[in-house]
């Protein structure tokens, strides 16, 4: 059988069969409520995946009742952690092999359905219950890198592919034939303040843009997030207006031609695949993390393309003006022009 001897040292003790599956461990004693984060052990399970020879990828959030969350959520309390975890539910399938989802409020049951399912799982981290640690270096730092290093590549991170049809045609209805660009807008008035938007710079950059570029920029945020300044941008919608979820959100990501904005959790979803993206306003350590390149005053991850940067520091007009023009460079304009209806997608639709 395969079996995990570190939490990212992978041994291959004998050929396992492709029944196996990979459970992810989301531990909210020590993991943030973290769209980010949850994304980042989706990607950690694609490597484990391919690794261990599984076929599917099971994920299961755990946490204690009475303690929901890290200190620093000092919202969200026992009575009412159902409501916040049902924020962060959906991200438990974004990944092209979902399986199973599972909620435990209790680790004695978690436990008990580790040991019953011995001959099927494959638990990630191996050690989640001595070794509480944050888990988004080891991930990056070690499971990532050693995989990058092995076959010069990382795996792409896909929403299902129901939801991916739900954003293609929610661009040939809204977008089409202007390219769809994705902006992540922060304007979280409680944690972490200073890595928010500068509104402005956005606002001046759309009206830059309304001219020059065949695009429409589809603002990406909460509902408490928007401020109405958006809404007067005629090269702008935003994506709340619409009544998306979280799932929405990022496979409307996923699938533009551009994304941008705030180093802010949806945007891992651009992270892990191909396309052009800048994120600004970061507050990245670059001690931190291995291999990280640095050009230009901008920081790329190692398995990053040159077009895929991080920005230090508050965004100006300037620079998101120039960075876009580096971007736009890549798009396939024609491709965009030539969408076709072909949807009967009313994913959702019915659900009130």
């Amino acid at each position: 059988m395969l079996k995990l001897s570190r939490q990212t040292d992978v041994e291959q003790v004998s050929t396992g069969t492709n029944e196996h599956r990979i459970l992810m461990i989301y531990d909210l004693s020590s993991q943030p409520f973290s769209v980010g984060d949850i994304l980042f052990y989706q990607e950690a399970s694609l490597v484990l995946r391919e690794r261990l020879s599984a076929s599917m990828v099971d994920f299961a959030l755990v946490y204690d009742p009475k303690n929901p969350a890290l200190p620093f959520f000092t919202s969200i309390k026992e009575k009412n952690a159902t409501y916040h975890l049902s924020s962060i539910l959906p991200l438990g399938q974004v990944n092209q092999y979902h399986g199973s989802l599972f909620l435990f409020n209790s680790y004695l049951h978690l436990q008990r359905l580790i040991a019953s399912c011995a001959d099927l799982y494959h638990a990630w981290p191996p050690s989640w219950q001595t070794d509480r640690k944050y888990q988004y270096y080891t991930i990056i730092n070690d499971l990532l890198y050693n995989y990058y290093k092995e076959h010069g590549a990382i795996p792409h991170l896909s929403c299902c592919q129901s939801i991916i049809d739900w954003a293609r045609a929610f661009y040939r209805e809204h977008i089409s034939p202007l390219a769809p660009v994705t902006v992540q807008v922060r304007n979280n008035k409680m944690l972490h303040t200073h890595r928010n938007s500068r509104l402005e710079c956005w606002l001046e950059f759309f009206r830059h843009c309304e001219e020059r570029y065949p695009v429409k920029f589809v603002v990406v945020c909460s509902l408490a997030e928007v401020d109405d300044r958006l809404r007067q941008c005629p090269n702008a919608i935003i994506a709340k207006d619409y009544h998306t979820g979280i799932e929405h959100d990022l496979a409307l990501i996923q699938t533009a031609a551009i994304h941008t904005g705030a180093s802010s959790g949806p945007g891992v979803i651009a992270l892990f695949n191909t396309k052009p993206y800048l994120f600004v306003n970061t507050d990245m350590a670059p001690h931190l993390y291995r291999g990280i390149v640095k050009e230009d005053g901008f920081l790329r991850h190692y398995f990053a393309g040159p077009l895929q940067r991080f920005s230090v520091g508050s965004e100006t007009t300037e620079l998101l003006i120039t960075e876009f023009a580096r971007m736009w460079s890549a798009v396939d304009v024609d491709s965009w022009k030539k969408q076709e209806d072909k949807s009967e997608n009313d994913f959702y639709s019915w659900l009130r």
